[in-house]
């Protein structure tokens, strides 16, 4: 059976050809499209071979159940307007594997995802504010503008990006930027290392209200830092 082939043309038993589909030649096409967006997304290469089921503990587990069903249907009617908001007390809580599980279901939908780090976006925003314009950042804003999702990783968090600790400057950018988004319909999932009821004390009562009306929270308590420890101690026990 030849997969370069959509259909497969046979006779029947009175001589006429029936067209059959191809199902090699489908998969192989499904299996490129998803190498492509998932390339475009840029979801970093490390977690495209970590699952959902390589997940590490049990104390999360609710919150698991939950980001996988919303990664299967967050484009239902169901979950118009919701977002999802992982976060964690903790570094190594696994949360950034699980966003980009959730974006890489949706890349298999054929939906169009992008990785981003919040501080990359918050320094473009505001080197765009005001008169300034750079049409660089203008067409790289516009690009996350036309996506069907978008993977924000560490926000709120000034231990991981400088710009997040000046919170008078970025605040009213960051709050048109994600009311734009909200509005809009893109589904945003985003991580941080602060509950959604602490974004008030560094960034205001606006901001606050704004991600907890339009953001889920799901905490994620299980470390892998442990876990990786161990495994690491083996790598060299073996040699």
């Amino acid at each position: 059976m030849k997969s370069a082939e959509p259909y497969i043309i046979k006779r029947s038993q009175d001589g006429s050809k029936i067209a059959y589909r191809n199902e090699n030649y489908w998969k192989e096409i499904s299996h490129k499209r998803y190498d492509l967006l998932l390339r475009r997304s840029e979801i970093p290469s490390f977690y495209h071979s970590i699952d959902f089921k390589d997940y590490k503990g049990d104390i999360s587990k609710d919150s698991i159940e939950k980001a996988m069903t919303f990664s299967k249907e967050c484009f239902t009617e169901k979950y118009n307007y919701m977002n999802l908001y992982l976060w964690s007390e903790a570094n190594s809580s696994q949360k950034t594997a699980i966003m980009c599980n959730i974006g890489k279901e949706c890349v298999r939908q054929g939906k169009k995802v992008k990785f981003l780090l919040a501080g990359t976006l918050v320094d473009k925003l505001l080197k765009n504010q005001g008169f300034n314009y750079h049409a660089d950042i203008e067409s790289y804003l516009k690009n996350l503008k036309e996506q069907d999702m978008l993977l924000i990783d560490d926000v709120f968090d000034s231990k991981k990006s400088l710009v997040f600790n000046n919170s008078d400057m970025i605040t009213s950018e960051w709050d048109r930027f994600l009311r734009e988004l909200c509005a809009s319909g893109i589904k945003i999932v985003m991580t941080s290392n602060i509950s959604i009821n602490n974004i008030e004390k560094k960034y205001g009562k606006s901001l606050q209200e704004l991600v907890s009306r339009n953001f889920y929270p799901l905490e994620f308590k299980d470390s892998i830092a442990a876990h990786r420890k161990k495994m690491f101690a083996n790598i060299f026990d073996k040699e």
